[in-house]
């Protein structure tokens, strides 16, 4: 299905986690290796240097030229067309602190604003991915972390389950979309099985 700009991968509404997976139970694995952010995302980001640096930790750098890697990407998948990766320092995300926190989203809670005015998209939206303006199921991580890895059999679909992120790149009237698509799927199954005698 389409919503918006986007193609939905059909894995949203024919898989999910087990009761005690899923992204509320995140182990932050998937963090380590830092992320391509927009450039628009990283200017915002450096802004708010100060800030960012009150929330760090002695495993992290307070140095803001070491955040970033040197090079830009083109990649059309990025709001700007460009983006640019962190850097890894102490074998994780210039941004990851000891206890396995996001450094831009404790300072933005703390700082007063919303979890996740600081953090690249791409990283709220994990393990949600997109590639090729489709929007799908990052499996990265898939059988090794509970959190990030899905099953046929579910208590409810992907795309509740990540409900917040979802709605983060697609707007409510985005996510209503996915609900209506998924009512629609379970309507035809139900007339689809055999009734009984």
């Amino acid at each position: 299905m389409n919503v918006k700009q986007y193609i939905i991968s059909d894995e949203f509404f024919e898989r999910g986690f087990s009761p005690n997976g899923g992204p509320c139970n995140c182990t932050s694995v998937c963090c380590e290796g830092g992320v391509y952010t927009d450039v628009q995302e990283r200017e915002k980001i450096l802004a708010h240097r100060n800030v960012v640096k009150k929330y760090m930790d002695i495993t992290q750098t307070a140095d803001e030229t070491q955040w970033f890697e040197a090079n830009e990407h083109e990649d059309p998948d990025f709001p700007s067309g460009k983006c640019i990766g962190t850097r890894e320092i102490n074998d994780k995300c210039a941004f990851l602190d000891k206890h396995g926190r996001c450094s831009l989203q404790v300072a933005a809670v703390e700082e007063g604003m919303h979890k996740w005015a600081l953090k690249p998209l791409f990283c709220i939206l994990y393990p949600v991915e997109i590639a090729d303006s489709v929007v799908g199921f990052d499996d990265m991580l898939q059988d090794e972390e509970h959190c990030c890895s899905i099953r046929s059999d579910f208590d409810q679909p992907l795309f509740r389950a990540c409900r917040e992120e979802l709605t983060h790149l697609l707007g409510k009237d985005g996510f209503a979309e996915l609900e209506a698509h998924y009512a629609t799927i379970q309507n035809l199954r139900h007339i689809q099985e055999p009734t009984e005698r």
